[in-house]
């Protein structure tokens, strides 16, 4: 893959973890690991100091976070073992709530390594503790709340092994139809992932739930320790070392989406606080005026909610009528979004003589 498709195949040099991005090789103490291969618990010291024995190297491993994920979990990994089925696959689910996942897996997933983390990791932290352990050739990402296709692995692995590709992946769906704060989370966050029948591409960033990833490119790079936006930086980080992040919009993962709207309104915060966080850092002309005129950000979702209606045109069916079911729902979201997206540019220029 660099450039031609060779896992081993060192990345260039200007490669590396970017300025205050966790070392994924550093072993974190107290975690518990649960090895289908041994059956049982143990206090892990030194994993990758295990000596290779038993099956053959696997050709994929799967890395599946997981925090308060006991509800949807066995789901999750039913359908990553339907995928796996023409493939040697390791699947690592990196719990960090304690809320019995843990044991579930252990029960019920003999076959899946599950590793029980003594803190709350956020979602790019668990995923590079994935990719610290991974003995796979293949890394790949899917979320406990997501139900992958039986094409997924095959499709995923297919668009790595195109000659200069450093991470690939696809579109979101929805898994729960009938919650419907779930559909205004949906179309407010996954509104550059809706399934459509188009052609690859290579301009979009990469959903974390849906994604695959050289190991070189996942090892020395690595996922921001951030939970909303993580996928976003990692994207544009391997860009930067001149690889291609192939985005499939066929290539459909369904999630099952936040419930309550309590918890949407929330969700809408996090994720206005986490954009002006990410785009900042990003940089560029548009976030630039934003931070010289904050309350300017009350006039994006007068971009955004007429592109989300743009670009459900084509979505599968009912999807966009849907939307505009639920458009005042997804315009009060907007407004909590933009309401969070200013005070936190106005957070930041309030903080910018100190940092200088």
């Amino acid at each position: 893959m660099y450039p031609a498709c060779d896992p081993a195949r060192p990345l260039p040099p200007s490669a590396g973890a970017p300025s205050g991005q966790p070392d994924v090789g550093n072993p974190e103490r107290g975690w518990e690991t649960v090895s289908p291969r041994s059956g049982s618990a143990t206090g892990e010291k030194d994993f990758e100091a295990a000596p290779e024995q038993g099956p053959p190297r696997p050709e994929v491993t799967v890395i599946v976070p997981a925090y308060k994920g006991r509800a949807t979990i066995a789901g999750c990994l039913k359908a990553i073992l339907k995928a796996s089925d023409r493939w040697r696959t390791e699947i690592l689910v990196i719990e960090s709530s304690g809320d019995g996942t843990v044991e579930l897996v252990r029960q019920s997933f003999p076959q899946v390594t599950v590793f029980a983390s003594p803190i709350r990791l956020s979602a790019g932290g668990a995923r590079n503790e994935g990719f610290r352990r991974a003995r796979g050739t293949w890394l790949l990402c899917v979320d406990q709340d997501c139900l992958v296709p039986e094409d997924w692995i095959d499709r995923l692995v297919g668009l790595l092994q195109q000659p200069g590709t450093g991470a690939a992946g696809g579109s979101m769906a929805v898994a729960n139809p009938g919650n419907r704060s779930g559909w205004c989370v949906y179309y407010l966050e996954f509104l550059n992932h809706f399934p459509s029948s188009g052609a690859v591409r290579t301009d979009n960033f990469l959903i974390g739930a849906n994604s695959a990833w050289h190991p070189q490119v996942a090892r020395e790079i690595g996922f921001p320790d951030q939970t909303l936006g993580e996928d976003l930086l990692f994207s544009e980080a391997i860009r930067q070392q001149g690889l291609a992040v192939r985005y499939d919009p066929t290539l459909t993962v369904h999630h099952h989406n936040r419930e309550g709207w309590s918890e949407f309104t929330r969700y809408c915060r996090a994720m206005g606080d986490a954009a002006a966080v990410d785009q900042s850092r990003l940089g560029g002309l548009a976030i630039s005026i934003l931070r010289k005129m904050p309350v300017l950000a009350f006039g994006i979702p007068l971009v955004i909610l007429p592109r989300i209606a743009m670009r459900l045109l084509a979505a599968p069916r009912g999807y966009l009528a849907r939307y505009l079911l639920l458009l005042p729902c997804c315009v009060f979201g907007q407004l909590v979004w933009a309401s969070s997206f200013r005070r936190r540019l106005i957070q930041a220029k309030a903080n910018e003589p100190a940092d200088r």
